[in-house]
């Protein structure tokens, strides 16, 4: 478990210096990484399960690609016409990190909002920005 989780955060990487990958090991193996973010969860309000949003969509790939760059200002765009950050619920839940690889249909990306009004709203925007996500190659 331990192993999966310091891959899933890069620390498998030859790109991360020995002493910053041994310093990582060792606070989550002692449980310290643990006890830091449940600090943090309690400092905001404590674990709880987040709000589900009134209204969904799905963005799908619409081809095959490896997923090559995100732009960060208009996702953050389609988050607020979505709703966010005024209501809890909104915002994107994001399928696909840097490095996916994916096929027509697969799961990019999912809108989440309290209106129907603000997910036309970031879906339009979505339509006219179809270059947010940039997907290099064939997979």
């Amino acid at each position: 478990m331990k192993t999966a989780m310091m891959a899933s955060i890069g620390l498998a990487s030859a790109k991360i210096p020995t002493r910053a990958k041994i310093k990582a090991k060792t606070r989550l193996e002692s449980g310290a990484a643990l006890e830091k973010f449940e600090a943090i969860c309690q400092a905001q309000g404590g674990m709880r399960e987040p709000a589900r949003a009134r209204h969904i969509h799905v963005v799908d790939a619409t081809r095959a690609g490896v997923v090559a760059a995100f732009d960060n200002r208009r996702l953050a765009r389609i988050a607020k016409l979505a709703g966010a950050p005024r209501a809890p619920a909104a915002g994107l839940e994001l399928h696909a990190p840097l490095g996916t690889k994916l096929s027509p249909g697969d799961p990019v990306l999912t809108i989440h909002a309290e209106t129907p009004g603000e997910l036309d709203y970031a879906r339009a925007y979505l339509r006219a920005n179809p270059q947010i996500i940039s997907l290099d190659g064939s997979g």
